[in-house]
């Protein structure tokens, strides 16, 4: 970047100079061809006034012509070889205004001279040119200076663009050195949004990277948890130390560790696939009303067991762009949950319901609650609020993140209301306006 801008400001400052450098001597040939005319002028009028038109003068082609175009005289060759010279332009404009006026090639000469024409009373014109290789000469004595100039304002402009260069990019070269701190580094206002933009990114990577440190030490410890416990129970029945009534029990163990771990297992792949967005190619519209009735049924009939009701109730048609696989898992885990934290005795409230361009599913129990201070981590990988009593009653800490992941994926917002030993009502709401 810094070599691109320094770049383009030298192209630039250079361009500007050889510009420049025209333009002097564009302006300074003007004010030379001005002043060689005016010389010319003065020249002429000396020497109407001393009536000296046959003269010779070095540098000079003094030339007297007739009123009908006839010369009658020329410094520079014998009058009387030349052409008739009324239509020399100068000599045109000197016979129609007065004076005139010219550049131009003379064949007489077989070089461009600068001509001056000056009518006289009689109707006769003097006219004096000088050649045009003099005013060259005079140029070329001025272009060491010009040159010079110009190579100055060369110099002067390409440290001036490395120090702009410099400038520039410094305040860029401090934010990218130091990120933490970018919003309090000086900075251009044109880049303050993209400056938050960046700070937002670093602090989301941050966090991003804390939050698969974290999950990465949590998958260890719980995968540790069942595994430890299966090789421990296997290695006491491995060494004979076990009786028999104790083997049934210990191969329950085994298979409720077993259990949990295969659980596990599916609910990180699971993740896995959400956090890699592979779950976007099953998107489509499905009827959540018979989805969700159907995880009810499935889940109805283990929390009859423990004396928890579980009911349904909602519009039969309330259609959801997000996929059947995602439905069934996001209404299995909320109403398994629900069921799995509830009382003895207790009541899961399953609703799908449509109102207006939104469709809300709702789950609300009467179960131990959630206290304030954990709600709002409750969709944390592996958060628990009980975590002696979520390892004992099956949970792995995954479904919550599960379906906050869902609700990401299918533009839903997810909304908590709790209150301990009352119960708690979760919302998941697709479309417009609010619940």
């Amino acid at each position: 970047m810094r070599q691109k801008i320094n770049r383009r400001f030298t192209v630039i400052a250079l361009f500007s100079v050889v510009i420049t450098t025209i333009a002097m001597t564009a302006v300074f040939y003007s004010l030379l061809k001005k002043q060689v005319f005016s010389d010319l002028a003065v020249v002429v009028n000396l020497l109407i006034d001393e009536d000296l038109y046959e003269r010779k003068i070095d540098n000079l082609r003094i030339t007297w012509i007739d009123a009908d175009g006839k010369v009658l005289f020329d410094s520079t060759v014998d009058g009387q070889l030349l052409a008739n010279h009324l239509d020399r332009p100068e000599i045109v404009e000197a016979v129609s205004s007065g004076t005139g006026m010219g550049i131009r090639k003379s064949d007489t000469l077989s070089e461009s001279v600068f001509y001056y024409a000056k009518k006289l009373d009689n109707g006769q014109v003097l006219r004096v040119g000088k050649g045009a290789h003099s005013v060259e000469a005079v140029l070329l004595s001025a272009l060491p200076m010009v040159l010079t100039m110009a190579l100055l304002l060369a110099g002067i402009c390409l440290m001036v663009s490395h120090y702009l260069t410099s400038a520039i990019v410094k305040p860029i070269e401090e934010m990218a050195g130091d990120m933490e701190h970018i919003d309090e580094k000086e900075s251009y206002p044109e880049l303050i949004p993209f400056t938050r933009k960046i700070r937002l990114q670093h602090e989301e990577i941050l966090s991003a990277a804390n939050i698969r440190q974290e999950f990465t030490a949590n998958v260890s410890h719980e995968l540790k948890t069942p595994l430890a416990a299966i090789s421990g129970y296997a290695e006491l029945m491995e060494t004979g130390l076990v009786d028999e009534k104790e083997m049934k029990r210990f191969s329950g163990e085994i298979r409720k560790s077993a259990a949990r771990l295969l659980t596990l297992i599916n609910d990180i792949i699971k993740l896995s696939q959400l956090d890699a967005g592979n779950a976007k190619d099953i998107l489509e519209v499905v009827n959540l009303a018979e989805i969700t009735k159907e995880s009810v049924e499935m889940l109805s009939f283990g929390a009859a067991k423990n004396g928890i009701a579980v009911m349904y109730e909602g519009d039969d048609k309330a259609d959801v762009h997000i996929g059947k696989e995602l439905a069934q898992e996001l209404t299995y885990n909320l109403i398994e949950n629900a069921i799995r934290y509830n009382k003895p005795n207790g009541r899961v409230t399953v609703k799908v319901q449509k109102e207006g361009a939104q469709i809300i599913f709702s789950v609300e129990d009467t179960g131990i609650g959630i206290p304030p201070e954990h709600q709002e981590r409750i969709f944390e990988r592996f958060y628990r609020v009980d975590k002696g009593r979520s390892k004992e009653l099956g949970g792995t800490g995954l479904g919550l993140a599960i379906v906050k992941h869902i609700c990401n994926l299918t533009d839903a917002d997810v909304r908590l209301m709790s209150k301990p030993e009352v119960g708690t009502k979760i919302f998941i709401v697709w479309g417009r306006g609010s619940a």
